[in-house]
């Protein structure tokens, strides 16, 4: 019997409370009144193209954006649930949620907890706060800190921290305070990327 195929999911969340500067990405900041529509759009989108999975497995879903921390709990949950209703879905698969830190509350992370997210990706970026200011960031580093404990209370035990380098005014040895203090939060993995 030939093995099946094996596919991911990413699903894009464009909002956010405000954009950063830097951020290339597909984002809408102060366009809250456009979530409920999107959502529908989304989950019309998944209704439609679902069934051309037919023949393959999915063995990873990712929440990106945006910030889909800010998009909420009940409607990332929504998502979820469309897609497990494919029977397509592995129990092994990642499910990942991004996060800002300054939205990242207990009752949503359990939420998503429960509801079968495996994985949390917090956009820590850098953990000098005058840094974080300058780059448009809406938190500092002791809500990277407060982030990471919150999700390991709500049961994550795999969190990554998405880092940024090159950043302006950003020094050697911010850059190092920065891996440093990333390292000793004891995240499960890093990523790091070059502005």
């Amino acid at each position: 019997m030939e093995e099946e195929k094996r596919l991911g999911v990413y699903v894009h969340i464009p909002f956010c409370a405000s954009k950063c500067g830097y951020c290339d990405f597909c984002s809408l900041a102060n366009q809250d009144k456009l979530m409920n529509p999107y959502q529908d759009a989304l989950l019309l989108q998944m209704q439609e193209s679902f069934p051309r999975l037919r023949d393959y497995l999915l063995d990873s879903v990712y929440f990106g954006g945006g910030t889909p921390s800010y998009y909420g709990a009940d409607r990332l949950c929504e998502l979820l649930r469309e897609i497990k209703a494919t029977d397509r879905l592995l129990k092994s698969s990642e499910i990942t949620v991004e996060c800002n830190p300054d939205s990242m509350h207990r009752r949503e992370l359990r939420r998503l907890r429960q509801e079968g997210v495996n994985r949390i990706s917090i956009g820590a970026q850098s953990a000098n706060d005058d840094i974080l200011r300058l780059i448009g960031r809406r938190h500092s580093w002791r809500q990277v800190v407060a982030g990471v404990q919150r999700a390991r209370q709500a049961g994550f035990r795999n969190i990554s921290l998405d880092l940024i380098y090159g950043l302006p005014s950003q020094t050697k040895e911010d850059w190092a305070d920065t891996l440093e203090k990333a390292v000793a939060l004891k995240p499960t993995h890093l990523s790091c990327y070059g502005l």
